[in-house]
């Protein structure tokens, strides 16, 4: 019985031992954190920038701006570095620099191991936005160029219009003084021919009588 006992005894711990090893081998499941929860606070600080330089208070933006740019000075670090980019890539404010942002950005992702996983998001972001509102702004530019140019035609077509028009004017008038003139002329060498005592067609014929007597004789 003892035999027995101790048999079974061991029999137990082992097969205790075996199930303590398998759960001990297996992977304890990855506990699961919201995404959302870490981006909002991971990136409060980026936030926080944006809505002070987006205030309609001018001297609100330029504190904001102020502290942004004293830190990146100071210590350009990778969050500083972001901050200062997200700064200048934001509109509506006098500091903003779309252009010098994007070099930042394009800086920063360029190491994205110095960076955690939601400030890589966050970069790739705004460097996204930024070369489309880089785009767009040059697009505009181009628009109001044409714009510029056909303006520029069309008062250079309309001058050409207004010369030909005063060309035909002067034209005109210059037609209505020779016709005048010619009125003129017309007009008195009927008076000289009303005037003289023998007709025309009468000093003619004189003069072929004339020449041919002469001729006779």
């Amino acid at each position: 019985m003892l035999a027995r006992c101790i048999v079974v005894s061991l029999a137990s711990t082992l097969a205790a031992c075996t199930l303590a090893d398998k759960l001990t081998s297996e992977p304890l499941p990855t506990p699961i954190v919201a995404p959302a929860q870490i981006s909002a606070s991971g990136l409060r600080a980026y936030l926080d920038t944006m809505d002070g330089l987006a205030s309609p208070d001018p001297a609100r933006q330029a504190d904001v701006f102020y502290e942004v740019e004293r830190e990146f000075t100071r210590a350009p670090t990778t969050a500083s570095t972001l901050r200062y980019a997200l700064a200048r890539v934001t509109p509506g404010h006098p500091a903003s620099n779309p252009q010098e942002g994007k070099r930042l950005l394009e800086t920063l992702l360029a190491t994205p191991e110095r960076m955690t996983q939601e400030e890589r998001v966050f970069t790739a972001v705004l460097l996204h936005e930024t070369n489309t509102r880089l785009k767009l702004e040059a697009e505009n530019r181009r628009l109001l160029a044409t714009l510029d140019d056909r303006g520029r035609s069309q008062a250079n077509s309309d001058k050409r219009v207004q010369a030909q028009l005063e060309e035909n004017a002067r034209l005109r008038r210059q037609l209505a003084e020779a016709q005048q003139k010619l009125d003129a002329i017309k007009e008195i060498e009927r008076t000289i021919i009303e005037r003289s005592p023998t007709p025309p067609g009468s000093r003619d014929a004189n003069s072929s009588e004339t020449q041919s007597s002469s001729t006779s004789r």
